[in-house]
């Protein structure tokens, strides 16, 4: 028989348990290397842990073929009785929170409500020092991270100063290799345009020079004519004196002179083949065969 005033009592059990349950934290596996967090069913120990049941299974905590004297992973506690390591419903239906602890006497309900809020307040306690730890860490490694940042912009901001240094270097250097490539190419046309003008001078001077060594060829021929000349004007002379009485007036045959003063040296005996006269002067840039060399006294 359940009286009216029992029930109230359990409705209002039923909105504390909900907002207590809205409240509270989810449980998660102390197994750090697993940390996930708990479901309906879990493995709960008399040394204040919990596990999930794929560590328990994994790990051989509960089961009738598990050997006695396995320990806890959490803290190596020895698990030798069987209520050490149970599995329990962390969801309880209504049903089973009723019948429960029914029967027992407020002394052990009230032990037992005190064990649990102890194993509860542990696991509270653990998981702030876990998450203490947690920001800890991740703090010390965003420091360090923050670090290596800073030196890594700074390396990075030094690197680039560096390389715009040898990029100005390089600027500076390419418009003085680009002044004096212009310097060059300009001394370069200085020196083409004035070995143009050495070359005509060259050019002027030599041949100069070779119609000075014509005009000397050319003298020496007419030397070398006047003297035969003379030799031969000599020695017709001498003849004539010799021969006057016999021989009759001879003709001129060498009139050295004509009217107009000039001085025929094709019309003379002089004893040079009559060839040759037509050959006076040197070649092969000389000047070239002549009829007749006339000379004016």
């Amino acid at each position: 028989m359940v009286y009216p005033r029992t029930r109230q009592t359990t409705n209002a059990a039923k909105v504390n348990a909900s907002l207590a349950i809205a409240m509270e934290h989810a449980l998660t596996c102390n197994n750090l290397k697993c940390r996930t967090e708990l479901g309906d069913r879990a493995l709960v120990t008399t040394c204040s842990h919990i596990f999930c049941l794929d560590c328990v299974h994994r790990l051989g905590l509960a089961g009738q073929e598990t050997p006695r004297g396995t320990t806890c992973p959490a803290c190596n506690s020895q698990l030798s009785k069987p209520d050490d390591a149970v599995i329990t419903n962390l969801n309880p239906s209504e049903d089973y929170k009723t019948s429960v602890l029914s029967g027992l006497s407020p002394n052990v309900i009230m032990e037992c409500a005190g064990r649990a809020l102890s194993f509860w307040a542990y696991q509270t306690t653990q998981e702030t020092y876990y998450q203490q730890y947690l920001y800890k860490t991740l703090t010390e490694k965003y420091s360090n991270l923050t670090v290596r940042l800073d030196q890594t912009v700074s390396d990075a901001n030094a690197e680039i100063e560096r390389l715009q240094h040898r990029l100005n270097s390089s600027a500076a250097e390419q418009e003085g290799m680009r002044r004096k490539n212009e310097e060059l190419a300009q001394a370069y046309r200085d020196k083409s345009r004035k070995l143009l003008q050495t070359q005509e001078l060259y050019d002027k001077v030599k041949r100069k020079a070779e119609m000075g060594h014509i005009q000397r060829a050319a003298s020496d021929a007419v030397d070398s004519t006047l003297h035969v000349a003379s030799q031969s004007q000599t020695a017709t002379r001498e003849f004539e004196g010799y021969n006057q009485d016999t021989q009759p007036e001879p003709r001129n045959t060498f009139a050295l002179f004509s009217q107009t003063n000039r001085f025929d040296v094709a019309g003379m005996n002089s004893g040079i083949p009559r060839s040759s006269l037509h050959h006076v002067g040197v070649e092969d840039g000389w000047m070239r065969p002549a009829a007749a060399l006339q000379c004016t006294f």
